[in-house]
């Protein structure tokens, strides 16, 4: 007998994104055949694997485990938010880890203006 075990693999992976200061930051990602939990990091730091993250009260997560979707939504931007954001979705039975970084750019209305 032989089973054909489909890998999580990413459907989106988030992109590189700057947005103004005070605007919503939307970085998407989005998953084939998700087995694994989904988490977000910035800059090496694992925000959680809740909708709502603590401590960062701007954050959140816009999921739909069955359409296996895990937008993370920063809003009210601000330059304390410029980072490298990464989606991590952990290993499961028969599938490995997978990652997708992202940068995010805020860009402050006095750098526009000077």
């Amino acid at each position: 007998m032989l089973l054909c075990n489909a890998q999580q693999k990413f459907r989106m992976v988030p992109r590189d994104l700057q947005v103004l200061e005070g605007t919503e930051a939307l970085l998407r990602c989005e998953i084939y055949n998700l087995v694994g939990a989904v988490q977000w990091t910035k800059d090496g730091f694992a925000l959680g694997f809740s909708h709502t993250i603590p401590g960062y009260p701007r954050y959140s997560v816009l999921a739909d485990k069955n359409l296996g979707i895990y937008n993370l939504r920063i809003s009210n931007a601000s330059i304390e938010d410029d980072a490298e954001y990464q989606c991590q979705v952990g290993p499961a039975k028969f599938n490995s880890a997978i990652r997708a970084n992202a940068r995010l750019t805020v860009i402050s209305e006095k750098d526009l203006s000077g």
